[in-house]
């Protein structure tokens, strides 16, 4: 019974796959079947024929050439993948009646990598589409130069934080690793007790040269503190580290990103004028004196953390002389940075110290070059707290 029952069982797979067989050998015959070309005798006195599977073999050539002249990025690799899976066709049912299986091969890959990339970008349009309301608001008032999608992958690399009034967010003379974001609520800028200026919605938070395109790693010195001025405080965190990253292998969001800040740096301008004219500032030439003593604590502080950074060091002097411009620090402030630190003019001007420390390898030994990056992947697809 045994035997005759495997005996079946071996039959009726043997059918099906002459069943199967069958099938594909007549789609083949069908698909290479010569048609005759209409072609008019004035032109061509011969006849001239064509197979379906020809058409699929030109389609696939002509689909390839057109995605060269798309400019959207998404239609080019639909395209694309249009024109593989046409050569697909071709390269299994081809007319001399043999698979092509180097060319097969090489399409099915083709149509995974850029199935791949549409997919990503369908996926990445729909995380943007649905972050929270206080983000998308954000991005329609403040970050509206740049993509919604660029942006949407920056705040994700971010965390939320929520903070009480009278709460201190940086204290002065402490080391401070985060930029922030300020989603909501309103807070004090404070140098020896003195506020400075405010910040409100969409201000940056130690942003430390960021707009001049310094991309400072690890941590800077605090110039000044930050207190929460109200409740319900809420701002975005990022480590700097990470976000350097970010910026340095997407220079859309860098650009972008730089641009925003420049917005910031005359919002925050506004406040200090607005503070000054509002009569909260009892003593003008004490309240100017320590704001120039915050921007020149903040000069030392970006300047501490790039001659922590050798390979930096050399790489950015032209932005940092960049800030320089931009905030009115002159060479002799500049010189006398230098010497608290222990630099001379020459040696940085060399962009080298005996015995210095490299920050960059003491950050890799810590923390790991590579935890930024899941870090990234982890709240690109898995955090749910700005949905």
């Amino acid at each position: 019974m045994k035997r005759k029952k495997s005996t079946v069982t071996g039959g009726q797979q043997a059918s099906e796959t002459e069943v199967a067989g069958s099938s594909i050998s007549k789609f083949n015959q069908f698909l290479n079947k010569p048609w005759t070309l209409p072609i008019p005798r004035w032109i061509s006195p011969q006849h001239a024929t064509i197979t379906l599977s020809e058409s699929f073999g030109h389609a696939s050539f002509i689909l390839v050439a057109t995605s060269y002249y798309m400019d959207d990025f998404l239609t080019l690799r639909t395209i694309a993948i249009a024109g593989s899976s046409a050569m697909l066709v071709f390269s299994y049912f081809h007319p001399h009646g043999r698979v092509l299986w180097l060319p097969f091969k090489w399409n099915l890959m083709f149509i995974a990598i850029n199935g791949y990339r549409v997919m990503k970008v369908h996926l990445d349009r729909y995380l943007a589409e649905h972050l929270s309301p206080t983000l998308l608001q954000m991005y329609e008032h403040h970050f509206y130069v740049m993509d919604k999608v660029d942006f949407a992958r920056l705040v994700r690399l971010g965390t939320v934080e929520r903070f009480s009034k009278g709460e201190v967010l940086v204290g002065q003379g402490s080391d401070n690793r985060y930029v922030r974001l300020v989603l909501d609520g309103d807070l004090n800028v404070e140098r020896d007790g003195q506020v400075t200026y405010q910040l409100h919605q969409g201000n940056f938070i130690s942003e430390s040269g960021l707009h001049a395109g310094l991309l400072l790693r690890g941590n800077v010195t605090s110039c000044c503190s930050v207190i929460a001025n109200c409740d319900d405080v809420e701002c975005l965190r990022w480590d700097r580290t990470q976000l350097m990253h970010l910026l340095e292998i997407d220079k859309n969001i860098q650009r972008a990103l730089k641009a925003v800040m420049s917005w910031d740096i005359v919002s925050k301008l506004k406040s200090q004028r607005s503070l000054l004219s509002s009569g909260k500032v009892v003593d003008p030439e004490e309240w100017t004196k320590k704001r120039r003593q915050q921007t020149l604590d903040r000069y030392k502080a970006i300047l501490n953390n790039i001659l922590m950074h050798p390979r930096y060091l050399n790489e950015r002097k032209e932005e940092l002389h960049k800030y320089r411009n931009i905030h009115h620090i002159n060479d002799r402030e500049h010189n006398l940075a230098l010497m608290e630190m222990g630099w001379t003019l020459s040696e940085f001007d060399a962009g080298k110290k005996e015995g210095q420390i490299d920050e960059d390898l003491v950050e890799d030994h810590l923390h790991g070059s590579w935890k930024w990056y899941i870090q990234d992947v982890k709240f690109r697809y898995f955090d749910s707290q700005f949905r």
